[in-house]
């Protein structure tokens, strides 16, 4: 018995026996986002992006406070490394936030979840789309600050902990999250400049 069909049973939910279940690609999603491999790259990639924003932040402080105080145009391009760096920082906060409140919706989703056949091809497609957002924000941009700042407000409907417990799995509510998913990452695509 799958973890779905578990989930399905303790729940009360019935499927018909030898039908494919129309959000195996959810369920499939939740999964990788829970591979504790994947959460610990995360982590770890964001760890050591922070840590590259406190050694930006530490060098500005000696270069504008310390006993050689440095010139003017070095003070502007030390700022602007901080705003880089914290932008690159951002984007893994980003994308563990995305995979938390995906996971949650996920199982919001399964656990809530109604027979409709249009249920399948939007669970696929938001599978889809969350896989290819969560690679694009783990890219290497020209502007990661401004990325970053973009990505934070398109993926504010994604991020939400309240959108996420409220998931009904219904056809409406699962057409509403994959285009909240796939305008978000047009909108992340059209800001990204690659490095």
């Amino acid at each position: 018995m799958s973890e779905l069909d578990e989930m399905a049973a303790y729940f009360g939910v019935k499927n018909s026996p030898g039908t494919p279940d129309p959000l195996e690609p959810l369920a499939e999603l939740g999964r990788r986002l829970d591979d504790p491999a994947l959460r610990l790259a995360w982590r770890t990639a964001r760890k050591t992006r922070e840590a590259a924003a406190i050694t930006a932040e530490r060098e500005y402080g000696r270069a504008r406070h310390g006993i050689r105080r440095a010139p003017a145009a070095r003070i502007v391009d030390l700022r602007e490394q901080i705003d880089l760096a914290h932008g690159r920082a951002g984007l893994f906060v980003l994308v563990e936030e995305l995979a938390e409140r995906t996971r949650l919706r996920v199982t919001t989703t399964v656990l809530r979840r109604a027979s409709d056949p249009q249920v399948g091809s939007l669970a696929r497609r938001i599978s889809t789309g969350v896989q290819e957002l969560l690679a694009v924000l783990e890219g290497d941009f020209v502007h990661p600050d401004e990325v970053h700042r973009t990505a934070e407000a398109a993926l504010e409907d994604l991020t939400s902990r309240y959108l996420a417990a409220r998931a009904t799995g219904g056809s409406a509510d699962l057409s509403d999250w994959a285009e909240a998913v796939e305008l978000a990452l047009a909108v992340v695509r059209t800001a990204a400049t690659r490095a």
